[in-house]
C-alpha cells in the first residue's frame, strides 16, 4: 500500500514553523518579564524609605567605620607531636 502524495498546501511551511516558533519565544519572554518586573516591585515594597533628615539632597554623610579592637592575646599551642 502507497501513501498518497501530499499537496504543499496540506503541509505547513518552513516560514510558519519559523513565525510560530517567534510567536512562542516573544509570549515567553513577555511572561518572563511581567514575572521579573512582579517580584522587583514586592521586594521594593519591602526595603524602608531612605531617612527624610538630610542637609541637602545631594549630600551625604560620611561613614565612620566601627572602633577597631585589639586582637585578643592567644593561648600558647603545644608543639606539633609533642
Amino acid at each position: 500500500m502507497t501513501t498518497p502524495p501530499t499537496r504543499p498546501e496540506d503541509r505547513m511551511s518552513t516560514v510558519m514553523w519559523i513565525l510560530i516558533g517567534v510567536g512562542v519565544w516573544i509570549l515567553v519572554a513577555l511572561a518572563l518579564a511581567l514575572l521579573l518586573g512582579r517580584t522587583v516591585r514586592l521586594r521594593d515594597r519591602q526595603v524602608p524609605d531612605p531617612p527624610e533628615d538630610r542637609s541637602s539632597p545631594g549630600q551625604e554623610r560620611p561613614v565612620t567605620p566601627p572602633p577597631r579592637c585589639p586582637p585578643e592575646p592567644r593561648s600558647p599551642r603545644p608543639p606539633p607531636g609533642g
